[in-house]
């Protein structure tokens, strides 16, 4: 096998297509991990000169697997036996010291999914090559793998090599993606439910439709996309403190509209409103993907028709919408909040590999 190391952004685009074909033959295939998602993290957050994208080739040359890494220098307390590090939003520590650590392009805080893409019939001689190429790669002391999803095969593969390699390994639960297995009809849908849940699902959306005059509608005119993209920002920074700090930032706003363009692009976007009366009340930034809707973030007017639960009665319309498009699953990805399991989620864990050299 042959492995190359690349240090350079245009890894992105010389890489695009083999990338894509490679991610449909990988046992986890996610939009978080498409070349497209990965460059557009890069703009905005990749630190300068610290990309470490491996690749492994078949002798014939055929892409069998790529690690999107890039090495950087974090605050974090050594002691730990698996520090909390945020790459975008490091929080401030005491009995901190700098660490130089390798992550997943994509980071800690706006990418729900990330992986090694190993073709999985060749996963094990692959892991192989990437753990050896891993090794050789200089300066880092971590190797922190963020937001793994439970079909990975990273944390078993990955993690007897680099046991083997004489490296420190914790894997750790890091969250949860409630889930919902969709079946083919609303009914069904409702029937998922414990009683108590699909009556209160029910009330509120008879509730809201008789409140006033409801509309529903899902972004698809690109000439509105900027507009509509700064409506979700302002819905999402007016729900709560942690989420107006969030928005604030303006890196990430930035990335917001830039990955808002590239899903509307690609077909993905799932954008979607719901408004009382002509009043903006709640919002959902949903991405659709393969037979999946995964939602991705949301915002709400705590001021507006708060007590119609504009957020839960959306997220109803676009289950129901899902359901009508033959969606097989409603990904609520990475969180734990009630609502999830009340609207029938099923966790599926999200993990993390932490090593240390």
């Amino acid at each position: 096998m042959q492995v190359q190391l690349y240090t350079d952004a245009n890894a992105f685009t010389i890489l695009r297509a083999e990338w894509d074909e490679l991610l449909a033959r990988s046992v986890v295939d996610t939009l978080f991990l498409r070349p497209a998602w990965a460059e557009a993290w890069w703009q905005v957050f990749g630190p300068e000169g610290g990309l470490r994208l491996l690749t492994v080739r078949a002798d014939d040359g055929r892409l069998l697997g790529l690690a999107p890494l890039f090495l950087a220098s974090v605050e974090a307390d050594g002691a730990q036996p698996a520090p909390a590090l945020s790459f975008e939003r490091p929080v401030p520590r005491p009995n901190t010291a700098p660490h130089a650590t390798l992550f997943l392009v994509g980071g800690t805080e706006v990418s729900d999914y990330l992986d090694f893409i190993v073709d999985r019939e060749q996963a094990g001689p692959v892991y192989r090559a990437l753990c050896e190429a891993i090794g050789a790669i200089e300066g880092w002391e971590w190797l922190d793998l963020h937001c793994l999803p439970e079909e990975s095969l990273t944390p078993a593969l990955l993690g007897d090599l680099a046991r083997a390699a004489g490296w420190s390994v914790t894997l750790v639960r890091e969250d949860v993606c409630p889930t919902i297995a969709l079946p083919s009809t609303w009914d069904e849908y409702l029937h998922l439910l414990s009683k108590k849940d699909r009556h209160e699902l029910r009330r509120k959306m008879r509730r809201a439709e008789e409140a006033g005059q409801v509309q529903h509608f899902v972004v698809n005119d690109a000439a509105t996309l900027d507009e509509c993209l700064d409506r979700f920002m302002a819905l999402h920074e007016a729900s709560t403190p942690d989420k107006s700090d969030f928005m604030r930032d303006p890196r990430m706003r930035d990335f917001f509209r830039r990955v808002g363009h590239l899903a509307f692009d690609q077909g993905w976007l799932d954008l979607s409103f719901l408004a009382f009366d002509g009043a903006l009340a709640a919002a959902m930034f949903c991405f659709r993907y393969r037979d999946a809707v995964m939602v991705y973030n949301s915002g709400f007017d705590p001021q507006a028709w708060s007590s119609f639960s504009p957020g839960v009665v959306l997220l109803g319309r676009c289950i129901r919408q899902a359901i009508a498009e033959g969606r097989r699953k409603f990904d609520f990805m990475q969180g734990n909040e009630r609502y999830k399991y009340d609207l029938g989620g099923q966790d599926r864990a999200v993990r993390r590999l932490f090593v240390r050299r």
